[in-house]
This record gives structure tokens, sequence and C-alpha cells, in this order.
């Protein structure tokens, strides 16, 4: 099993088998892998959740199936508190770098472990993996307008704005 760590956290890219599972019954992953079970909640819409879940079932899962030799880069990753061995969140790409070296990425933590770092943490350390890929030139992220702490965790990790889209702000990394 492939898992970037840091002092706190550990970062897994769902296989296709575990992506399946988790979407299936996050209780049942969480027992299978030796997490603690969680009460996840987001500092987030409804509509969030059924946006993850939605991104889980008909963006992610296929995509694994596809790219089985790259999955690394269409995974979900889970954001695991390493201490607790609990999910506190989760991050990712939307595969590999496009023909301008472009890849996008989003992530969320649970409201209980916001405002501690572990997003800027979390993302720091999935950037240092990204650039091992030299066809990376930029990584992208937007935030709603008013998404002032996930913000602040990407110009933490030297994102720059870049331009406004359709569902707030895009911001870029360039490499």
């Amino acid at each position: 099993m492939f898992i970037i760590t840091t002092e706190r956290l550990g970062l897994l890219p769902l296989s296709y088998e575990q992506a399946i599972l988790f979407t299936r019954s996050r209780n049942d992953f969480e027992s299978r892998a030796g997490l603690a079970l969680s009460q996840f909640e987001l500092n987030a819409t409804e509509g969030f959740s059924a946006e993850i879940t939605e991104s889980l079932n008909n963006f992610v899962i296929p995509k694994l199936k596809l790219h089985n030799e790259h999955y690394e880069w269409y995974s979900h990753w889970l954001i695991i508190h390493l201490q607790k061995k609990l999910i506190i969140g989760g991050i990712g790409m939307n595969g590999l770098p496009n023909e301008a070296g472009e890849v996008m990425l989003g992530y969320y933590i649970d409201k209980k472990f916001e405002s501690q770092g572990y997003t800027t943490e979390a993302l720091g350390e999935l950037i240092k993996w990204i650039v091992k890929n030299p066809n990376v030139k930029s990584i992208i992220a937007d935030t709603l307008t008013e998404g002032y702490a996930s913000q602040k965790v990407l110009k933490k990790n030297g994102f720059v704005y870049d331009t406004l889209v359709e569902e707030g702000i895009r911001w870029r990394l360039i490499l």
C-alpha cells in the first residue's frame, strides 16, 4: 500500500477496490483499514458532501479502473491523522498533467480539525509528490470567493491569485 507520511499525517490514495468500499460504506472501509470510526463533519453546504460522493462515483472510480498504472493521479486521497488513526479529510487531483502541464486539485477537512494546520500540511506534502513529475508546470485550485480559510491554505503553499471563475477564485502555483 502506497502512503505518504508527515510527522502528523498519512496521505493514502485509494485504489479502485478501496474507493468502491469507501463509497459503499465508510465505516466498513475504516474497520478493514484498522482506522477509528470517524464522525466526519464538513463545515460546508450539504451540496458539497453530495458533490464529493458524486465525484467519487462518477469520476474517481471510473478513472481508477481505466488508469490503474497511474491511479494516484486520479484517486481520492484520504488525509489520516496518524496518532488518532482517523480519517480527517480528503485531497486529490483530476489526473495526470494536461498538455499545458497543469494539474488541478481539491481538498476538504473535517471541521473538528480546521485551523490546526492539517490542510496546509497535507497540501504541502502532496505538492512535493506532484512536482516529482517533470511534466507538471503548474498546479491549480479553485476556492469559493468567501473561502478565506482555503485561500489561506493555498497562499501558505505558494499559490497566487490567477483569475475569477464561475465557482469563485482560481489559484495557481507555478513551478
